[in-house]
């Protein structure tokens, strides 16, 4: 705790104390271009926010970074006068090293710890590549996270409901390489809520779970890249999670059963899978929700002039006799993410169609966000300019199903609406004052798309109580946020988030008063540490 304050202020000072500006990614911490908290595209599964590089069951060195004997190699590689590792190469393996963890953590990257020129010294890194047998390589890790909320009249939506919290979360990895073809990857989450006086929500607790245990083997070789099998429980990440997402943001984390054939080279990714999604029992194992099926194939495209380019078909049947079921939908989009002539660019789109409870279903929804990166000024400005649309229906529940997404990325950080039935045009702009900072402001215009359907909240169900009569305007939001890295593998944030309740809600309070007119207040802040 000693070493992470004194990081903190260190990192405080270095900021405000005149240090030159770091130049800011075109995908920083938030998605529109990024997903949430990293800052690279994500692009398919292997990274939520990670590099556009792939990393798929590499050769395995046995060597780790703290043996002796890479110790005595690079001694002897002195004595002998061979060249001493140069400054360059001491600083990409240092970049490696800090950008090791990525969203999801059975793509983790370890293996910078097999070069000779690597002296850093990161927490956890003692146990990475660890010798296993004959030729196993076994990485083991983890990463603890806790979250304080203050919370106004939004637990867990719009409803007058105050409450002050604390959400605890530990994961814990391992990654068995068992050769270069084969490797079993099982993680396990522990996610508790602490202190509420309202009950907490279902994406707040689960105990002790298998959040990920599957076996990957390498099926077939091509002269650009290799295929792959996966079998097991396992988390999905495609695009820019707007549609599919293990939902970091939540205490716990999204996950499925089921089988996934991939294929990986520099230029395309290809993935196609066929899962069922979890269903959550605090008192015992997750198990597969035998009343839903998700399966799809997803392609991106990595080496356009128009940068990162995704196409994607995504199936979802839910057989239960429900209010939000039977229905099949299959959705098929795309998505172009890049940046041309300083201009930065996040397009996409997707059109879905099935049946919903005997009914026609057709939906659609689409993003267009424009913006630039000053990257000559100080604290090297982005503003990025969004508009997000998604179709209502007149039939309840019958308009866009967002299916497993990332909410919380891109329709404002108080998670109040789903991509459903909504019109959201927003403006973000993203600075660095220095390495260690990051500030971001977010300001939200919320609208109905269709009159004659209500709103919905994150969770894809109707507002309780609400009709389709009223104004279109939902209201406004406004996001604020600061990000600390403190370390390579620590980080702490603030943020605050307040929500201006529109003429909407106002008339439905006039029809029924037990709807909430009311605006809403969030105050957060989290720490995490990866180990």
């Amino acid at each position: 705790m000693t070493h992470s304050m004194t990081s903190w202020l260190t990192a405080f000072a270095v900021c405000f104390g005149g240090a030159t500006p770091f130049v800011l990614n075109a995908q920083e911490l938030v998605p529109p271009q990024s997903a949430l908290l990293e800052n690279a595209p994500v692009t398919r599964v292997s990274d939520e926010v990670a590099s556009p590089s792939d990393t798929v069951l590499p050769a395995v060195p046995i060597a780790t970074s703290t043996s002796n004997i890479e110790y005595a190699e690079s001694a002897s590689m002195e004595m002998s006068g061979a060249p001493c590792c140069d400054p360059k190469k001491v600083a990409e393996l240092n970049k490696k090293a800090a950008s090791a963890y990525k969203p999801l953590y059975f793509d983790n990257d370890f293996t910078y710890l097999c070069d000779p020129c690597y002296d850093g010294c990161l927490l956890g890194e003692d146990l990475k590549r660890l010798c296993v047998g004959d030729c196993g390589v076994l990485d083991i890790g983890g990463e603890y996270r806790a979250r304080y909320h203050h919370e106004q009249n939004m637990k867990p939506f719009l409803n007058g409901v105050d409450d002050d919290f604390l959400l605890h979360r530990l994961r814990v990895f391992a990654n068995y390489e068992v050769n270069e073809n084969i490797r079993v990857y099982a993680e396990m989450l522990h996610a508790v809520s602490e202190f509420e006086t309202a009950p907490p929500r279902p994406i707040d607790e689960n105990y002790w779970e298998m959040n990920n245990f599957f076996i990957d083997g390498k099926l077939m070789e091509t002269c650009d890249g290799a295929w792959y099998g996966r079998v097991g429980r396992q988390e999905l990440l495609y695009g820019s999670q707007r549609l599919v997402s293990p939902l970091d943001w939540s205490n716990i984390r999204r996950t499925f059963d089921g089988v996934k054939a991939y294929y990986r080279s520099d230029a395309l990714d290809i993935d196609g899978f066929l899962t069922r999604p979890l269903r959550k029992d605090l008192n015992e194992w997750d198990s597969s929700n035998q009343d839903q099926t998700f399966y799809g194939l997803w392609t991106t495209y990595k080496k356009s002039e128009l940068g990162t380019i995704d196409l994607y078909w995504l199936g979802y049947e839910n057989n239960a006799n429900n209010a939000a079921g039977p229905f099949r939908y299959q959705t098929v989009g795309s998505r172009v993410n890049g940046e041309k002539h300083s201009i930065l660019y996040d397009l996409e789109g997707a059109y879905q169609f099935g049946e919903f409870q005997d009914n026609d279903h057709s939906a659609g929804m689409f993003t267009i966000g424009f913006g630039h990166q000053f990257k000559e000024m100080a604290w090297k400005p982005k503003v990025m300019v969004y508009y997000d649309w998604a179709s209502g229906d007149a039939i309840p529940r019958n308009g866009f199903d967002h299916l497993f997404p990332l909410g919380h990325a891109y329709l404002g950080w108080m998670d109040l609406f789903a991509r459903n039935n909504i019109e959201d045009f927003n403006v973000q702009l993203t600075a660095k004052p220095c390495d260690s900072w990051t500030l971001i402001a977010w300001y939200h215009v919320f609208n109905r798309q269709d009159t004659d359907d209500v709103p919905y909240t994150v969770t894809n169900n109707p507002y309780p109580g609400t009709t389709p009569a009223g104004s279109r305007y939902l209201g406004q939001e406004i996001d604020f946020l600061a990000k600390c890295q403190l370390t390579p593998r620590s980080d702490i944030i603030f943020g605050y988030s307040h929500f201006f309740t529109g003429t909407y809600f106002q008339d439905q309070n006039a029809i029924n008063p037990a709807v909430f007119d009311g605006d809403a207040d969030f105050f957060w802040t989290q720490y995490s540490l990866q180990f």
